[in-house]
């Protein structure tokens, strides 16, 4: 009795976890290249896609802010490592 007991139990441990895998919030995610992927993706692609330029110009003034820097140091008579 208690094998049996033990197997019932061991079964309905699996059909529970093969069950909540399976379920539309559990186990896996999936992300579509136009909309950022159904209601479970946490970031959509748009909004990666936005973060990225956010970034990618931040960077270019960033630069570009560091050559003014550099250039007005070197008018200075300054050199370029001095804060």
């Amino acid at each position: 009795m208690f094998n049996r007991l033990n197997l019932l139990l061991c079964a309905s441990v699996f059909l529970f976890l093969a069950a909540c895998a399976g379920s539309k919030g559990g186990g896996s995610s999936s992300y579509d290249d136009d909309e950022g992927g159904g209601s479970n993706a946490p970031v959509k692609v748009n909004e990666l896609n936005e973060a990225h330029k956010e970034a990618v110009s931040l960077t270019e003034e960033n630069h570009k802010l560091a050559k003014e820097a550099f250039d007005l140091k070197n008018k200075l008579g300054l050199s370029p490592d001095e804060d």
